[in-house]
């Protein structure tokens, strides 16, 4: 459990050791969870993180953002789900994939997940505010991708959102920004490669690119 912090002096060890137990007290399944997969690294198929991740969807924050969904699977009112920040769809999602959320515990997030696409999800594959093509933004690009797939989202139509994001960046086969009467180009949020964002003066934006 601690052996990759072996080169760490016993004083550093043993803060490790007592936060780290902090972190397992069973009262907050939560941090418990999170604990047990991000800190002591046990394996998906252990037992204890299993338990621990069940009861992770029956008590704390991921039960309190799923019971306060939709049962058409949004959150705050339908669509797209970026406004209203922070307590609509795109977030909710966001945030049950940070907390550690399965679509297998958890019937709901299958739902959710399969709205947003439906809703945000544009043909060409961008990921939008408004459900157009000129809604999309690296950053929400990146967040919605990798919140689906970290809850288990294994939907076909996102190989369009990946597609999409690996070309807006490198450019290829995307329009200029200017030539509004192609069929796939560059808007004024996603305004050209290399992550350039219309919000960020169309400079390269470093928050797109960690997304």
């Amino acid at each position: 459990m601690y052996a990759r912090y072996a080169e760490c002096s016993r004083d550093d060890m043993n803060r490790f050791q007592n936060t780290v137990e902090w972190l397992l007290e069973k009262q907050d399944p939560g941090v418990r969870y999170l604990a047990l997969r991000d800190l002591v690294h046990l394996d998906e198929t252990d037992q204890e993180l299993i338990t621990a991740r069940k009861a992770a969807h029956t008590s704390g924050p991921i039960v309190t953002i799923l019971d306060s969904m939709h049962p058409d699977g949004y959150w705050v009112e339908p669509g797209p789900g970026y406004s209203n920040k922070y307590r609509s769809s795109v977030w909710s999602v966001i945030a049950l994939a940070q907390l550690g959320a399965r679509m297998e515990e958890d019937e709901r997030i299958s739902l959710a997940c399969n709205y947003l696409i439906e809703k945000s999800l544009t043909r060409h594959g961008q990921f939008s505010m408004s459900g157009a093509p000129s809604g999309t933004i690296d950053c929400l690009q990146g967040n919605v991708c990798w919140a689906l797939i970290t809850l288990g989202c294994n939907d076909n139509r996102l190989e369009r959102a990946f597609d999409w994001m690996a070309r807006s960046v490198t450019g290829e086969g995307i329009a200029p920004i200017e030539d509004n009467k192609a069929e796939t180009r560059y808007y004024a949020g996603k305004c050209g490669p290399n992550f350039a964002c219309g919000g960020n003066y169309k400079l390269p934006c470093a928050w797109g690119r960690l997304r």
